[in-house]
């Protein structure tokens, strides 16, 4: 068992050295000499619709936290620096700290809690690498004091003895391992595998930065049933649709068939299976986990062979949060159009019911404490309007609740 009380000391002296070293003087001297605020600001320009909700503060801590990441990641900027004369305005301690740094290249992480041995201590797990790390954080402590925390974004850097992170913390409430991966294929399509994911976020950690506009969505229920958008895609020469006419329901249009699995095709589930036969493909598609695996059962009970393990898996803050930061609207299903009838907005008095609804929980979500009431949402949706609207009020609600209040609490300075 490592000696966390002799670490936190080494953390705490850590902490003094990158305070004088990082905030009062290479931030100012990497920003001057390589433009780097600049080159922030122009990247942020991308998503002013994103941070012009944020507060100017965590707008300054963001950018903060970017140009540490540049100048300390690997193959970063402080190898060019070690040289400067500016330095010499350093004493010898802060020197030797700059040169050990520059030899433990920054990273971000997204990561999840596996154990906490003492007071601001950690053992977190990197999701895409799944490196286990010692993370002294006390932003982290402070965070759980009062929030449930799913998945947690840190952009971290080695003291010798354990890690420690830098600058705001992203604390997803909803956010699972999977969502992070679906964002990255969304912002790049050519993202494949997790290597490619980590590198895409080190070269340009911005639009991951970006996440906080959803950290606070929380996840959504159906009484035991997660909200989730559950897909999986196989390729499929030919389907007999009347032989599965005792558990499906049979629809078509334009070479699509949709297979709607009998007691399972309402809310929540919506489980659904969508064969074109032109492209010689199945979509298996529910949104609740419970839904896709009774989808793929009932057909394989009529001699198909599909997992009940997903190809994709998703949650609704996700949907949202993407669509939102990206300015587009994202289309899981591109057959749904097909056997969608025109159906006409909920009237103004269900609109009243339901933001007179969120009136009640927003204080409680923003200051990140979760009401009793938000584990009602469901029945209160279901009550206001069933059926394929469920997904109108989801799909449009959601991103209203979601933005995170962001406060000091979730920061460490190194």
């Amino acid at each position: 068992m490592k000696d966390l009380k002799t670490i936190k000391l080494i953390c705490e002296e850590n902490s003094k050295i990158s305070s004088k070293v990082v905030d009062e003087f290479l931030l100012y001297y990497a920003a001057e000499r390589n433009n780097l605020e600049h080159e922030m600001d122009q990247r942020l320009a991308s998503y002013k619709h994103i941070t012009c909700k944020f507060q100017k503060e965590w707008i300054n801590r963001l950018k903060a936290q970017y140009i540490a990441h540049k100048v300390f990641k690997k193959d970063g900027l402080i190898k060019s620096y070690l040289s400067h004369t500016a330095l010499k305005e350093l004493d010898i301690k802060e020197r030797n700290w700059l040169k050990f740094q520059a030899k433990q290249p920054w990273r971000f992480s997204f990561s999840l809690i596996k154990n906490r041995p003492a007071e601001s201590f950690f053992i977190m797990q990197d999701v895409f690498s799944d490196q286990e790390f010692l993370l002294y954080s006390p932003g982290v402590t402070n965070t759980l004091e009062d929030q449930s925390v799913i998945l947690w974004l840190n952009l971290i850097a080695y003291n010798g003895k354990c890690w420690q992170s830098y600058g705001p913390i992203g604390t997803y409430k909803s956010f699972e391992p999977d969502d992070i991966f679906y964002f990255a294929t969304e912002l790049k399509p050519d993202i494949e595998d997790e290597q490619a994911l980590l590198a895409n976020m080190e070269y340009n950690p911005i639009p991951y930065m970006m996440l906080l506009s959803g950290a606070n969505a929380p996840l959504i229920y159906n009484k035991e049933d997660q909200l989730v958008n559950v897909m999986a895609e196989y390729e499929l020469d030919e389907i007999n649709t009347k032989s599965l006419t005792k558990s499906f329901k049979t629809e078509y249009n334009k070479g699509v068939y949709r297979l709607s699995l009998k007691r399972w095709s309402g809310p929540p589930h919506f489980s659904q299976a969508y064969f074109d036969e032109n492209k010689k493909i199945i979509l298996l598609s529910s949104m609740t986990d419970r839904g896709f695996k009774a989808l793929a059962e009932g057909l394989n009970d009529y001699g198909l062979n599909f997992s009940a393990d997903p190809f994709l898996r998703v949650n609704l803050s996700m949907i949202s949060a993407a669509s939102n930061i990206l300015k587009r609207k994202i289309r899981l299903v591109e057959y749904e159009d097909l056997f969608t009838k025109e159906t006409s907005q909920p009237d103004q008095e269900n609109l009243d019911k339901i933001n007179s609804f969120l009136r009640l929980v927003m204080p409680d979500i923003n200051a990140g404490r979760k009401p009793e009431l938000i584990l009602r949402l469901h029945v209160i949706l279901l009550n206001i309007l069933w059926g394929s609207l469920m997904k109108w009020i989801i799909v449009r609600k959601i991103d209203k609740i979601g933005f995170s209040y962001l406060n000091r609490r979730n920061i460490d300075l190194i």
